[in-house]
């Protein structure tokens, strides 16, 4: 017989929500029963398009007997808060990256969580695309010899998009510190830690250039890790797309590129689903001309990282991306947030 699924709720009904629950539906192993956002319109329509229930509040939501965890799809600033009233009724906690807008906050939801005995699995689904699996699959197995360096870039214009209503718009801690780079390149900060080890200190730059919102909308962070190594982090809100890696080694060199698709936001979104047919890997080995490309396997991020809550929640087992994994990337943007408000370098490890 199989086991029950396990019962999740999605709190925060935007966009990123619909692309959340679309992936649950497909999933062989969770079941969304219930969801919940301040804006009634927005929860009502979301509960009739997945049909789920719809609750009046949070803590109502919070007290079903019939719910194993909670999705927070919600903005930054909320996160430890709705993190920490979850942990308290006993509920798992699965939150879109960042894990909060502060280490503090962060560290807050890692104690309480650990207290009740509830998994926190944070999203952090870059590292998860088959280009960059099989990435670290060639570093571990020597492919490109000695790591020397490495190039990185995740922009987008959705800057252009914000409004005053949006917590984007604002750069504070309340909002979305350090705009594109938090919102963006976080994803590349995990994706560092996760291939080439940890980060100790950073020197960052931010302008403000183009957007209508009062956050920096251009960042650009060198970065020196553990081992020597040395990388840069380019993100800005001002664009057309662009992610990709290039990773510098002794004997060769990899290139991962996602080409992002121009759709409408809302199929933007949900494409992450599929985003392994559009990312490409080469590696170009000394004393060769030119790139070969390596065959990927195609998988769904998304609903790996969905089915990968469920099985902790299940058998108690520790998510890969964790909430010290998660501490880990934040403390690198804190860190160039530092460093961009000093001029000077600044320590990108957790204290």
């Amino acid at each position: 017989m199989a086991p029950r699924k396990v019962r999740l709720a999605i709190i925060g009904t935007g966009a990123w929500s619909v692309a959340i629950g679309a992936a649950m539906l497909k999933s062989e192993k969770v079941e969304l029963v219930a969801c919940f956002d301040p804006v009634a319109d927005k929860c009502e329509a979301f509960g009739r398009k997945f049909g789920c229930a719809r609750e009046s509040s949070y803590e109502a939501l919070l007290k079903r007997d019939d719910l194993d965890g909670v999705h927070l799809t919600t903005p930054n600033a909320l996160h430890a808060e709705q993190a920490l009233l979850a942990a308290r009724f006993g509920k798992h906690v699965f939150v879109d990256k960042p894990i909060a807008n502060t280490l503090t906050d962060g560290k807050r939801m890692i104690a309480a969580c650990r207290d009740a005995k509830v998994v926190l699995m944070v999203g952090q689904h870059l590292r998860r695309l088959a280009g960059f699996r099989k990435l670290r699959e060639l570093l571990q197995a020597g492919a490109i010899g000695n790591f020397i360096q490495v190039d990185a870039n995740f922009s987008q214009n959705l800057g252009f998009a914000l409004t005053p209503d949006s917590f984007r718009w604002s750069g504070g801690d309340d909002g979305c510190p350090a705009g594109a780079l938090m919102t963006l390149g976080i994803h590349h900060a995990d994706l560092f830690n996760y291939l080439f080890g940890p980060v100790t200190d950073v020197l960052s730059f931010f302008s403000k250039l183009y957007i209508a919102a009062p956050v920096e909308d251009v960042t650009a962070t060198i970065l020196r890790f553990q081992s020597g190594g040395l990388g840069y982090l380019g993100s800005n809100y001002a664009s057309p797309k662009a992610l990709w890696v290039y990773v510098y080694g002794t004997e060769a060199n990899l290139q991962c590129t996602v080409t992002l698709q121009e759709l409408p936001f809302e199929q933007y979104l949900l494409r992450w689903q599929m985003i392994d047919a559009d990312t490409s890997l080469q590696i170009y080995q000394k004393g060769k001309t030119g790139a070969e490309n390596i065959p990927l396997t195609p998988g769904n991020p998304i609903l790996e990282e969905i089915d990968e809550f469920a099985g902790c929640i299940r058998t108690g087992s520790r998510p890969e991306t964790d909430g010290e994994s998660a501490l880990a990337a934040l403390a690198l943007i804190r860190a160039a947030i530092e460093s961009a408000r000093t001029g000077e370098k600044a320590n990108a490890q957790v204290k």
